[in-house]
């Protein structure tokens, strides 16, 4: 108890010895120290949340709220009741303990629904199980795919008419909530969509709307119009194409005289009909026998014909057939789509730009030549090389030396090597900055430790040393041997600055008491 009603009373004494700075560093750790301690506890005792039903209706949400609170659960609402989340650890523990009770019971229903039998249940109410079974299974399947947080599905399957001309075709709409506003590709889309097309019977791609949560409509406009789909595939394929000879032509060039000194463009004619021949070759000089049928008959006189068949033969008759098999060739040639009809190239050539001869004190300026022929005509063989060039389809190159204008690529280029430049300095200012800041806080804070840490050495000062007084010299013995003497005044001792003090307050008094009164009064 002694040792810590002296730290008390050593900590009192120090609190009131501090200066103003002192005890604000010193309110400051302590502060310090106890919100670190709380924002750790917190840390430790915090719980990650995991979403457990979203898009719930306010009823469902309701019975599965309270089956949670019997059971101690913990859980948040968000989205207005609809989303219900619970400790992610717990998830599909919970998950599994509300399916035993049948929650929730809407949301995706699929084939599940027909589980339970029901001998009452009329021919309408059967389509209607299948209709909604089928709408929770395409939304299972939906949500899966990447990009799609949640899926309604809404499928109108008409009922049969007599007449064909009367049967209405079946038709869907979905609505899709994505993870990001970006958006789906097309592959996505086309992929959702032929996914339900085939899903339903008698349902056309082309009957189907795909929109998200804002309404706006994500199913392309022209998927309805064949046509215009496929004027736009078309478009892409010469886009592609061109893109490629451009690509191809322009890479060379760059190479051979520098970036930015040549401009490429190509338009390419596809021929997209596909034709479908057939072709029958017959060689007449390929006869070959393939059948021969011979027929012979013949006639004899008989009564008053006979003395006539004296003078003349019998009457003989012969027939041949022959049948002969001619070499034939049939050819069924189906031709490609997309093949390249007719090229057309545009080149433009810059010129050479060198340093004229400049006067004394003025700088050199800029001498535009153009380019010789000579080589014009080696960079259109290597253009026609690159492209594919082909005089049999009456392609059409054109190679230009015109000089470019740099006006503005140099105006651009200044501007942003002066941006650049800004922002080097910038950045050198800022980190010369943060790093004085931090110099200065250091010493700073270096000065306050100091301080503070000699304010705790005088709280609780460590205990000196003790030395026994008969190992020191000057020291002297008493006559009983158990009182140590203080130690004598060494003959060889210098004056200290106490001692002069002393003698000075000893000669002069007066003198002495005008500087403690000046000093109590500073």
């Amino acid at each position: 108890m002694e040792y810590f009603k002296q730290l008390f009373k050593n900590l009192s004494t120090s609190a009131k010895a501090m200066s103003p700075s002192q005890a604000m560093l010193l309110i400051a750790v302590v502060a310090g120290f106890i919100v670190g301690g709380v924002v750790v506890a917190n840390w430790v005792k915090s719980v990650n949340y995991a979403v457990l039903y979203s898009n719930l209706e306010s009823a469902e949400a309701g019975d599965v709220v309270n089956q949670l609170t019997e059971q101690n659960v913990p859980y948040k609402l968000t989205d207005n009741g609809s989303t219900i989340m619970v400790p992610s650890g717990d998830v599909y523990k919970i998950r599994i303990n509300l399916a035993s009770q049948g929650l929730p019971k809407s949301g995706n229903i699929g084939y599940a629904i027909f589980d339970k039998s029901n001998l009452g249940m009329t021919e309408f109410l059967q389509n209607l199980n299948f209709r909604r079974a089928l709408e929770g299974e395409l939304m299972k399947t939906i949500m899966q795919l990447s990009g799609v947080e949640a899926a309604r599905v809404h499928i109108v399957m008409p009922k049969d008419r007599l007449f064909k001309e009367d049967q209405k075709e079946a038709t869907a709409s979905v609505v899709l909530k994505l993870r990001h506003n970006g958006g789906l590709a097309k592959s996505q889309m086309a992929g959702i969509t032929h996914l339900v097309s085939s899903s339903v019977e008698g349902l056309k791609p082309e009957n189907i709307s795909i929109l998200d949560y804002d309404g706006n409509l994500l199913s392309s406009a022209t998927a309805s119009d064949p046509l215009a789909g496929l004027s736009s595939s078309q478009l892409e394929v010469r886009q592609n194409v061109e893109q490629y000879l451009e690509h191809k032509a322009q890479s060379m060039l760059d190479g051979v005289i520098g970036d930015g000194k040549s401009v490429v463009r190509v338009t390419a004619e596809l021929d997209f009909q596909q034709v479908e021949k057939t072709n029958e070759l017959y060689d007449p000089n390929s006869a070959v026998i393939r059948s021969q049928e011979t027929t012979n008959s013949t006639k004899t006189a008989t009564d008053k014909q006979e003395q006539a068949a004296e003078t003349r033969d019998d009457n003989k008759t012969e027939t041949a057939v022959t049948n002969y098999e001619i070499n034939k060739t049939v050819e069924h040639i189906i031709n490609s789509i997309g093949n390249v009809k007719r090229l057309s190239i545009a080149v433009l050539l810059d010129g050479v730009h060198k340093k004229g001869a400049g006067g004394v004190g003025t700088e050199a300026q800029e001498v535009y030549e153009p380019r010789s022929q000579e080589e014009i005509d080696r960079i259109t063989a290597i253009i026609k090389n690159a492209v594919g060039y082909d005089t049999q389809r009456n392609d059409q190159i054109e190679v230009v030396n015109l000089p470019f204008d740099r006006t503005s690529i140099e105006f651009e280029q200044d501007k942003l090597d002066k941006i650049v430049q800004q922002e080097f300095y910038f950045d050198v200012g800022k980190k010369v900055i943060l790093v004085i800041a931090a110099l200065l806080a250091l010493l700073y804070i270096r000065k306050k430790l100091k301080t503070f840490f000699a304010s705790l050495g005088k709280i609780m000062p460590a205990p000196a040393p003790r030395t026994s007084a008969s190992n020191m010299p000057g020291y002297q013995m008493s006559n009983e041997g158990d009182e140590e003497l203080p130690p004598l005044m060494p003959e060889n001792r210098k004056p200290k600055l106490v001692d002069q003090m002393q003698v000075a307050a000893k000669g002069r008094p007066e003198e002495i008491a005008k500087v403690i009164k000046t000093m109590m009064i500073e």
